[in-house]
């Protein structure tokens, strides 16, 4: 779940890192400042070897308190500037004229990513993102309304933002390794939260545009991929379903489902599943899809296909 974290793949987790560092470096010279100190202090006036007429009151001693007050406050000011330097270039979002923007919808427990369409007017969805190197991205994430609250974590770019539904939020990242780069999610989501994983792929130029101006489902897509297998398949199915096995993912295999389901039971099933729901699991765990009536036909086909 860590690939490529010690590469620095976005432009800003220098920064990121950077800060990281000097709070960690600045809190030990603290903590032994004064942890350091007591110990030496506790040893040297311990019960045995301190009188009790030795013993006198110190109520005051200016330099000691001007050199506290200074550290602390240098110490905070330091602080305050690398995590807002750090902050500032997370947060400052490229114009969208320079970026390719891409719609993520996080839900329950799946990743999908909608590009701009092509020049033939395809438009691409991915489960993975698939990204040029060098390239402004901006993500603009949500969530179905009914869903529960996400965040789109990138260890590797030291990116996370929240995903929540019913609103828009916006996180971008530009990177310079070409890499394929996890993606989880930090924020606790249910049952399968473990499971919703992704990637991140950055590519070479040439070949982000060689996919992008065509219709594969992904850049190694053989082009012998059916239309129903390829909404399965970038609509999050497959992330909580095996086709080709009754062992559970998610959500029940569905091996043997087209001979078990006629067409309309697969057709509600995938519109209003809570009223088709598998033995021992529960309603409200799969999210209604608003297909058109060309792919939910399609996507059917496929699935009754899997017997």
């Amino acid at each position: 779940m860590l690939e490529g974290f010690n590469s620095s793949a976005a432009t800003f987790a220098a920064d990121v890192d950077q800060a990281f560092w000097i709070h960690i470096y600045i809190s030990i010279a603290l903590f032994f400042s004064v942890v350091g100190p007591m110990l030496y202090f506790a040893w040297k006036y311990r019960a045995d070897k301190v009188k009790d007429e030795n013993i006198g009151t110190l109520t005051h001693h200016t330099g000691v308190e001007l050199l506290w007050t200074t550290t602390s406050v240098v110490s905070i000011l330091i602080f305050f500037y690398y995590g807002y330097t750090s902050m500032k270039a997370l947060r400052t979002m490229p114009a969208e004229s320079e970026s390719i923007v891409v719609h993520m919808e996080g839900k329950k427990w799946s990743w999908s990513h909608t590009y701009p369409a092509n020049k033939s007017g395809h438009v691409h969805k991915t489960t993975e993102l698939y990204v040029p190197k060098g390239q402004n991205i901006i993500l603009k994430m949500s969530a179905p309304v009914k869903d529960v609250i996400h965040s789109y974590y990138v260890p590797a770019f030291r990116m996370k933002e929240d995903v929540v539904p019913g609103r828009v939020t916006q996180q971008w990242f530009n990177s310079e390794r070409v890499g394929s780069y996890d993606v989880e999610c930090a924020e606790y989501c249910g049952t399968s939260h473990a499971y919703m994983l992704t990637k991140i792929n950055v590519m070479e130029q040439a070949d982000y545009d060689a996919w992008f101006s065509s219709k594969k489902l992904t850049p190694n897509d053989d082009g012998k991929m059916s239309k129903g297998e390829s909404l399965y398949k970038s609509n999050g199915c497959s992330g909580c379903h095996n086709i080709d096995s009754t062992a559970t993912l998610v959500g029940p295999g569905l091996k043997g489902i087209g001979s078990k389901l006629n067409e309309a039971d697969l057709k509600t099933a995938l519109t209003n599943p809570d009223a088709v729901v598998a033995e021992g699991f529960t309603a409200g765990m799969m999210q209604p899809y608003n297909f058109s009536k060309d792919d939910l036909n399609e996507i059917v086909k496929y699935m009754q296909s899997a017997k």
